[in-house]
């Protein structure tokens, strides 16, 4: 039930929001990659290099996908030189952490990416993209929070 404070959505407001995100779903990225990076890859590096190490089950929780699936996308990650697995004493699982060569290739990626979304929201103006930020924002802690877990590292 929303606050107060808030109205009810009215059904008209919820079909466009659904609409929208089903248009935001089926893109994928667009431009080509400066680096090899794969999709899963970067994602891993995204967390590991952001948010520090992590072990897989931090890494399933984080990414939202199966601890098998994420057992594959590391060791492909392993095998390619991005991340590297060690042991922490303080920690009784092992953990994750990027490479210097994975670090170097997700900050390259992510400054690519970065710019090519910057000609896209640049069509918005700054006032527009900070409340569709902030918008996100709001929406993906209301997902967190109604699945009773944040997803922030």
């Amino acid at each position: 039930m929303p606050p107060s404070d808030l109205a009810e959505v009215t059904d008209e407001t919820l079909t466009a929001l659904r609409h929208e995100l089903m248009r935001l779903g089926r893109r994928r990225e667009t431009g080509s990659s400066v680096t090899d990076l794969d999709a899963s890859a970067f994602k891993i590096l995204w967390l590991v290099v952001e948010h520090g190490p992590h072990t897989l089950r931090g890494l399933s929780e984080g990414l939202q996908l199966e601890q098998s699936t994420i057992n594959r996308q590391v060791h492909a990650a392993v095998d390619r030189g991005w991340v590297e697995r060690y042991d922490d004493p303080d920690c009784p699982a092992m953990l994750v952490r990027a490479t210097a060569p994975g670090e170097t290739a997700y900050r390259l990626e992510a400054d690519a990416r970065a710019e090519g979304l910057r000609e896209i929201v640049n069509t918005l103006g700054d006032r527009a993209t900070s409340d569709l930020a902030g918008g996100l924002a709001r929406f993906n802690d209301a997902i967190d929070d109604a699945i009773g877990r944040k997803l922030t590292p």
